[in-house]
């Protein structure tokens, strides 16, 4: 046997047990496989024949793969031959999907030919799903206050400082400043487990009532704050302090108390109340303590 069929029986064997897909064809309307290794049938899960039939009907028939962003996001290595990779889900033959990474080198000589090279990176796609889904909710964590869930101090510091560097003359927003009267009294006289339950009890209030449009947050203790991002009819939002008040006295039953908890509420308006965080904090905070030294349980607005 010459040395040159014996270099080709080992290049078909080597070809064939290889453990990456190998797919030549030529391309254009009338796409004909010239050859395909076993891996690349397999991996998806389809006969030869099978697989021949779907790469000659059209790579995107079972590949979210778009030729014509293909050749406008590649055009420069096709025309000079050169490698490039994509990584695709590819479906198999059961209907599952199997992530693909290509490398691809088109070669235009009488006729655009294509050689293709697959790797299964299903696992590894999926890991990295899974580790940005960890590091997703850390960052979730991270933004929102342990016991209620709403959204800590520094995050709506963040959002709400962003929001206004970026609102022009044209933002109409509002401040809303809350603190719960009394609050050391309520954890004195029936314990801290009261305490916690009148919190979230008035979390649930501000996030049910606000939570469409708005970012409702902790600032720490017993204080909370509302960003209100669209605050053009003033009475309204007014009325609504009003109704968060209302249904928070309301926990009195619920809770057993012998007196109903209140808050004081304090409010500053985009832009006579400040153009930045702390100026409608601090703003807010002053309407908020005038509350509190002249009767508790109201709503003030920062004029």
């Amino acid at each position: 046997m010459n040395s040159s069929v014996m270099e080709e029986k080992i290049l078909k064997k080597v070809m064939k047990h290889v453990p990456i897909g190998l797919v030549v064809s030529r391309e254009g309307r009338k796409r004909k496989v010239y050859y395909i290794n076993q891996m690349a049938h397999e991996m998806l899960g389809y006969t030869r024949e099978e697989y021949i039939q779907k790469v000659e009907g059209g790579w995107s028939k079972f590949m979210d793969l778009d030729l014509k962003d293909i050749i406008r996001d590649y055009h420069d290595k096709i025309m000079a031959g050169e490698p490039f990779e994509v990584t695709v889900p590819a479906m198999t033959k059961d209907g599952g999907v199997r992530w693909l990474m290509l490398q691809i080198v088109i070669r235009m000589e009488l006729e655009p030919v294509s050689y293709i090279t697959m790797l299964d990176v299903t696992d590894r796609m999926e890991e990295s799903r899974r580790q940005a889904r960890e590091r997703e909710y850390l960052r979730e964590c991270a933004s929102r206050d342990s016991m209620t869930r709403l959204l800590n101090r520094g995050t709506m510091e963040s959002l709400i400082q962003r929001k206004l560097e970026c609102a022009g003359n044209n933002g109409a927003y509002a401040y809303i400043t809350l603190d719960i009267d009394n609050f050391k009294q309520i954890n004195d006289l029936y314990g801290h487990w009261v305490g916690d339950g009148v919190i979230l009890g008035l979390s649930g209030i501000l996030s049910e009532r606000f939570g469409g449009g708005a970012y409702v947050g902790r600032m720490g203790g017993d204080e909370f704050a509302v960003f209100l991002t669209e605050a053009n009819d003033r009475d309204a939002i007014q009325q609504q302090a009003q109704e968060v008040l209302r249904e928070l006295r309301q926990q009195k039953e619920r809770m057993g108390l012998s007196e109903a908890p209140s808050a004081s509420i304090g409010i500053a308006f985009y832009p006579e109340g400040g153009t930045s965080f702390q100026e409608l904090y601090h703003r807010a905070d002053e309407a908020l303590y005038q509350v509190k030294k002249e009767k508790k349980n109201g709503v003030a607005i920062y004029a």
